[in-house]
């Protein structure tokens, strides 16, 4: 007759040592099984990353959870267990993919006796580990010293091993040349030495993790200081080596140098968002910064303005100095506006002669002073052509930026405005019998 193992407080007891054990064995699979070889409990993060398989609920035979030639070596050890024995077994699957750790015994404190007399459980307890890789790693380790120390040195990606307590045990010559440093020098050395200490506790999460066999790896970008004391990139990947107990043995740490990637990521954002010619912000860039600036002055009153510059006439200087001196011409107006204006302000490329200044922090009177000096200073932009010395003109317009301004683009378009009103009072002052300006 079937037991009700639901209200039997062995199966109650038993179901408490299995929460137990999986508290002692995160990479445990616990079972219980009744004495008609059905689950009465499967539980355990390898069950739980499988999302719970029908075949190893409540009531469902074990036969039916295993591969046949896996549980033609299981099952005897179940039917001792029934017979009040304990047992542990290794047992490779076909193909010896895997390699399982089976501790097999008698569900404690329920017994009855069979006909012969002897102790019958009501059941039985399993613990499964999975120990492939322990097995696998022993086996490498049994080939000779010579050749794993050649296959370790030789490995194109920087390996090494670390202690317990983060001290490098190994080195292979591939992590020598990325840090610098030579093998006797790491071996010995604690790795947080040459970390960055602001990524020093970056990956504390994973490495909880990992030590609780949550996770069997994690990789963690940090920044090192190589042997020249300069700071790089790497991709840190970790894992963990446990001995035969199960208890932490070493970390296998391999880095890949992502320092260039990193460069070159930098520099393909600063091209994204800056003008090529002259390295100032690029009309994407600014636009971004006039509405964050915009916003900032609408919830909390900061004063702030904009300033448009066009350079008058410089098609003429292309037509008849040939583009390389527009160019040049270009470069001296960014490096003669960058110089004159506050570290805070910040200047854009935002057309092919037109110019942007973003100036936060500033109220109407400080605008005109910045704009009459701008102005005077503007015949100062020089640029020599041969022997002759080219001048630059340039018509400035402004906006200011307060609470009451409706967006960026409302800024904007007053600021264009007041540049093509300054442009057309420039262009009267060329007409005949009016003063010389321009570009000469």
């Amino acid at each position: 007759m079937r037991r009700n193992v639901q209200s039997d407080p062995v199966f109650a007891s038993a179901e408490e040592s299995a929460a137990a054990a999986l508290r002692e064995l995160p990479e445990a699979l616990v079972l219980l099984f009744d004495e008609e070889l059905r689950f009465v409990l499967a539980a355990g993060q390898a069950l739980a990353r499988h999302g719970d398989p029908p075949a190893y609920r409540p009531g469902q035979f074990l036969g039916d959870a295993f591969p046949m030639d896996l549980w033609r070596q299981i099952e005897p050890l179940c039917r001792s267990a029934l017979a009040g024995e304990t047992r542990s077994r290794e047992i490779w699957t076909s193909g010896r993919d895997h390699c399982l750790m089976i501790d097999m015994g008698p569900l404690p404190g329920h017994a009855s006796a069979n006909e012969a007399g002897a102790a019958a459980a009501a059941g039985g307890v399993a613990i499964v580990l999975d120990i492939s890789a322990r097995r696998q790693v022993d086996a490498f380790s049994a080939r000779s010293g010579d050749d794993f120390d050649e296959v370790f040195e030789r490995a194109p990606i920087a390996t090494g091993l670390l202690d317990s307590e983060g001290r490098w045990l190994l080195a292979n010559g591939a992590l020598s040349q990325i840090t610098g440093y030579t093998v006797d020098e790491l071996i010995g050395r604690r790795f947080g030495e040459i970390v960055h200490p602001d990524d020093a506790e970056n990956d504390a999460g994973e490495r909880r993790r990992l030590q609780a066999g949550g996770i069997p790896a994690f990789q963690v970008e940090k920044r090192y200081f190589d042997a020249a004391g300069e700071v790089n990139s790497a991709i840190f990947s970790v894992a963990l080596v446990r001995d035969r107990d199960g208890s932490p043995l070493h970390y296998i740490v391999q880095l890949q140098d992502v320092s260039e990637r990193q460069r070159l990521e930098r520099d393909l954002l600063h091209l994204a968002d800056h003008d090529p010619l002259t390295g100032l912000r690029n009309r994407r860039l600014f636009e971004h910064d006039l509405r964050l600036q915009v916003a900032r002055s609408r919830r909390y009153g900061e004063e702030a303005a904009l300033m448009m510059i066009d350079l008058d006439d410089f098609k003429q200087v292309n037509r008849r100095h040939g583009q390389r001196v527009g160019d040049e011409t270009l470069k001296a107006v960014a490096r003669a506006l960058t110089r004159r204006l506050r570290e805070t302000d910040l200047v854009a490329r935002v057309g092919g002669d037109e110019f942007a200044v973003l100036l936060p922090h500033i109220d109407g009177k400080g605008l005109r002073t910045v704009v009459t000096s701008l102005s005077r200073a503007v015949p100062e932009w020089s640029i020599e052509v041969g022997d002759a010395v080219l001048h630059c003109s340039a018509s400035v317009g402004f906006a200011m930026i307060d609470q009451q301004t409706a967006g960026a683009e409302q800024v904007l378009a007053e600021a264009d405005r007041s540049m093509y009103a300054a442009k057309r009072t420039r262009a009267s002052a060329l007409r005949p019998g009016g003063a010389r300006g321009g570009l000469s």
